[in-house]
Parts: structure tokens; sequence; C-alpha cells
């Protein structure tokens, strides 16, 4: 009797278990489920070559798997493979994809089957980790951790955290993290924060925190209807076409703002309020956009001559022909000023001193008719301001890099003067606190409240007042 060689056993092993597999997947017309599935490679596993027919409760591969869906745990040493739903724990040292193709090697009446159960909308509940990628072609409820990317085609309700960059197609509900970057294209609910940049073209609520920062819509106070949301971007430049929360930053942009912005540059929309709405508070250096802004000529207790030029805008004014608020006895405006101040004499020096700073202030402009009257200006023949400040204080002709900051509150009665309607004759009492360091130069006051000169901070307070011009 002829033997039969070690390498013909192989092939002939082989081949029966092919024809085995192949048998078994001809007769196979629905799904089936399995507790558990050990794969070398997708095609090369215990379910055979149509792993994709398979719901597995567990599924080890050593390095890639495919399935229908995997219900408690999935690992992979490079990727894996779902059809259409993960509901545990997948984990791969490079990809996990959820939603590769529902209806592979499906007859009609199979599809037809399979989009009656809603196998045709790929999901994943639960948490996926990978070292590069993880993609859902569909909805996710819980957390991706990738060292790359997350990618969810639907809607996220959970956390993303990717060393690049997390994108969601449509609504985003959770916390991303993100080493360069996050998109969430419909709207937002939650936090945003990346190195670089995070982006919504719907609306937001929540914070965006980031170099650069962009949503189409932030909720807020103001939003018309009434909303309990609220919305914030902290970055160098944030953007938003309606905002109606916050933005901190070294510059802000909005088209149409009823929120707060607080950065050096502050951009937004010159058209008044609408009538159902109110307009924001911009809080800045330089405002563009600005209505109401003012030129102070003044005299006060420290300095001779002052020097201010405002920038801000109206709180409350309508939409009509002369934008007088409709159901307000005042003009509500929001200023910022930009302070220099000069005194050439010095009580204790032969030498001046000069300040430069910057003051935000609430004006108030009464208000009497909602149409100015013919025989003479009756809007505006007065006005009413507070507001707080700060000016750094240099005692040579350079700028001093010492401790030397003069912070005042302040109170501030104007009135127009008679046949020149843009002129104001104003005073202003102050609460000054002088901050400094250098003993050898600081301010002296006539009357001194308090004062400490026995520590490293020192400072000293008192009562101050203004007088001048308004234009």
């Amino acid at each position: 009797m002829q033997s039969i060689s070690l390498p013909k056993l192989l092939i002939l092993f082989v081949l029966f278990i092919t024809i085995a597999t192949v048998s078994h997947g001809q007769v196979r017309k629905r799904y089936r489920k399995s507790a558990l599935q050990l794969s070398l490679v997708s095609g090369v596993s215990t379910n055979g070559i149509h792993p994709a027919w398979y719901f597995n409760k567990f599924s080890f591969n050593i390095f890639s798997g495919t399935s229908a869906g995997v219900k408690h745990f999935e690992i992979s040493g490079i990727s894996s493979a779902t059809l259409s739903f993960s509901t545990g724990i997948q984990i791969a040292g490079i990809a996990n994809v959820v939603g590769t193709n529902t209806f592979v090697n499906l007859k009609i009446s199979d599809e037809r089957e399979v989009m009656k159960e809603e196998l045709n909308e790929p999901l994943m509940h639960g948490i996926q980790l990978s070292g590069l990628i993880n993609l859902v072609r569909g909805n996710v409820f819980g957390a991706q951790i990738s060292g790359g990317l997350n990618i969810a085609y639907g809607a996220m309700y959970g956390t993303q955290w990717a060393g690049f960059g997390n994108v969601v197609n449509e609504d985003f509900r959770g916390v991303q993290l993100a080493g360069i970057y996050n998109v969430a294209s419909r709207s937002v609910a939650g936090i945003q924060l990346s190195l670089l940049g995070n982006i919504t073209r719907g609306p937001m609520t929540g914070i965006q925190l980031g170099m650069f920062n962009s949503s189409r819509r932030m909720m807020g106070k103001n939003t018309n209807p009434k909303t309990s949301a609220r919305s914030m971007q902290i970055g160098l430049f944030n953007s938003s076409r309606t905002m109606a929360g916050t933005q901190i930053g070294l510059i802000n942009k909005a088209k149409e703002m009823s929120g707060t912005q607080i950065g050096l540059i502050n951009f937004f929309s010159t058209r008044p309020a609408k009538r159902a709405s109110k307009s924001g508070t911009p809080i800045g250096i330089l405002n563009f956009g600005s209505t109401g802004s003012f030129t102070r000529f003044s005299y006060n207790d420290q300095f001779q001559y002052n020097l201010e030029r405002s920038t801000g805008n109206c709180a409350n004014c309508s939409d009509t022909q002369y934008q007088l608020p409709l159901n307000d006895d005042f003009q509500r405006f929001n200023q910022n000023s930009l302070i220099v101040s000069y005194n050439p004499t010095e009580r204790q020096k032969e030498h001046g001193y000069w300040a430069m700073g910057w003051r935000f202030e609430k004006l108030l402009y009464r208000n009497y008719t909602p149409v100015p009257m013919k025989s003479g200006p009756q809007n505006g023949a007065y006005f009413l301001a507070w507001g707080m400040g700060n000016q750094h204080i240099n005692w040579t002709d350079q700028i001093d890099t010492n401790l030397s900051e003069l912070t005042s509150l302040q109170a501030t009665y104007g009135r127009r003067v008679k046949f020149l309607a843009s002129f104001y004759l104003y005073v202003t009492a102050r609460i000054n606190t002088y901050f400094y360091k250098d003993t050898t130069y600081k301010l002296s006051p006539i009357m001194v409240l308090y004062e400490n000169d026995s520590s490293n901070l020192k400072y000293m307070s008192w009562l101050g007042y203004t007088i001048g011009i308004q234009v």
C-alpha cells in the first residue's frame, strides 16, 4: 500500500476545510449568532469564510476580523470590521470600522428582511479604542478613543478623544478632545477642546476652547425665543454668525451680536438690534462696528490733561428712523475708552508724569420723545454713566515696567450745552486705588482714605474728581 506524504496530507486537509466552509456558507440564508469568534484574518476564522453573517458575543482576531455585529467585546491586532453594530468594547491596533457594508452577498429577499430589522443603519453603542482611526457610518452612543482620528457619520452622544481630530457629521452631545481639531457639522451641545480649531456649522451650546473657534449660532440669554442654553468661545480668534453667548479672545467676530465680547479687538454688526431682541456688550481695546462713540477732554485731581476716545455700541437702539428705544426712557450705550493723561508738574519731583489706560463705561442718555422736536433737540439732554478703568503711570519719558497702576471706579453726570447738540459738560466722582512698588515715585493725593506701604504690594485709596467736555 502506497503511503501518503505529509505535504499531500496538508493539502487534503486545507481542501477539506475549504469545501466544508464553502458548503456551510452556501446553505446559510439568514444571519446567525455566535458566542465566540477566533480569527486569523477576515475569512479565516471559526465562522468560516463568511464571518460577516455572524453576530458575535466575543471576537478575538490575531490580525483582523469581520462580523455582522459584536455584542460584548472584540480585540484585533490590526483592524476590526463590523457590518451592522457594536454594543460593547472594540479594541484594535490600527482601526475599528462599524458599517462596512450591510448588504454584502445578500439576495433581494434577504435585503428586505434586513431593512425590516433595521440592520441597514450602522450603530455603535459602547467604546472604541484604536491606534489610528475609529469610524462609524451611523450614530454613536458612547466613547471613541484614538491616536489619530474619530469619525461618526451620524450623530454622536458621548465623548471623542483623538490625537489628531474628531469629526461628527450630524448632532454632537458630549465632549470632544483633540490634538488638532474638532468638527461637529450640525450642532454642538457640550465641550470642544483642541489645540488648533473647533468648528460647528449649526447652533452651539456649551464651550469651544482652542486657538480658532467657529459656530453658526451661539445660544444665550438674549436668544429669541428665550432659552436656558448658554455658550462660550475661548481662543485667539472666535467667530459666530449669530452670537448671544460669550466670546473671550484676542479677536472676536460676530455678525449679529447680542451676547458679550471680551477681547483685544471686537468685530460686530453696525446695524441696530431688531425690535424683539437686544444688542450685546463689547468689552475691548478696539471695537469695529461702533455706535455712540465720543471724545472727552478733562481735568482731574491727579492729571491736568486727559484725552479719551471711545468705541462701543448701543444696547437698546431700535431699527426705527432715529434708533430711539421703543419702551425705555434711556438710550443705553456700552463704551470702551482709550485714555492718555499727562501732568507737567509734580508736588515732590521736578519732572511730570504721564499715563495711558482703558475704561469700560455704561452710559444712559435721557429719551423724552420718540421723534426729535422741531423746536429744538429734546433727546439726550443729559446722560448718566458709571464704570471702571485702569491706567499705568510712567514717571519718565519711557514706559515704566514697575508696578504703578491707578484703578478707578467712577460715576458721571453730563449736561448738554444749550444750542450745541453734540457738546456736554460733565462732572465725575471717583474712588481711586493706586498700586505701586517703588516708593521713590508715587502719587500724592490730598486726602488719603487708606494706605499700606509696609508690604511688597503697596497701595493707597482716596476720593477723586473729574471735570470735562464730551463731544
